[in-house]
């Protein structure tokens, strides 16, 4: 069946629009204050509900708000720094809250000293980084009362990304060699 859902659209990154939007309020600050430092310590559970669907990038999916969230550490745990730079979003509300997929750059920096010939890249405002990462990314967000961070969690995480960037820069440095990668 094919029905109509009004959905809030946006080009670029947050700003004073999505801020007006209360999943993308919040998942801004989340981003930004917890993903993007590396606060991995932060308990899965003021992010991540318990029954938590969690979707990588290499199509494996980890079940568990627990398992999620330490997974999601690995992912982004090579990264010495980070952003992460939304470029569109569709978000729809939902009997259990909000759904969002949208498009977004990760760029990082990697330990270690650049291999020969390795180029930065830039982000919108020209920072230059080692990697940079362009994704897509399906979020639910789960209304929850009395939440940490305010009252909603994600349920579901689903990357959909392609790491072969990040990780041909890290063979190059030497800190993953083709063994690690099952070669």
């Amino acid at each position: 069946m094919c029905y109509a859902t009004p959905a809030f659209v946006h080009y670029g990154d947050w700003d004073e629009t999505t801020r007006k939007e209360p999943s993308q309020k919040w998942f801004e600050k989340i981003v930004h204050e917890i993903f993007d430092l590396h606060k991995w310590d932060t308990p899965y559970s003021e992010l991540y509900t318990d029954d938590l669907e969690l979707l990588k990038p290499d199509g494996s999916i980890v079940k568990g708000g627990k398992e999620a969230w330490a997974a999601i550490a690995q992912l982004y745990g090579p990264f010495t720094t980070q952003l992460t730079q939304p470029f569109y979003m569709v978000v729809t509300e939902t009997d259990y809250g909000w759904e969002m997929i949208g498009q977004a750059w990760i760029f990082g920096d990697l330990p270690g000293e650049s291999a020969k010939g390795e180029q930065k890249v830039k982000d919108e405002s020209g920072k230059e980084w080692d990697v940079g990462m362009a994704g897509a990314f399906r979020f639910q967000y789960r209304k929850v009362g009395g939440a940490k961070h305010g009252d909603m969690l994600l349920q579901m995480v689903q990357i959909m990304s392609d790491t072969a960037p990040l990780l041909s820069k890290m063979v190059a440095r030497g800190l993953l060699t083709p063994s690690h990668l099952g070669m």
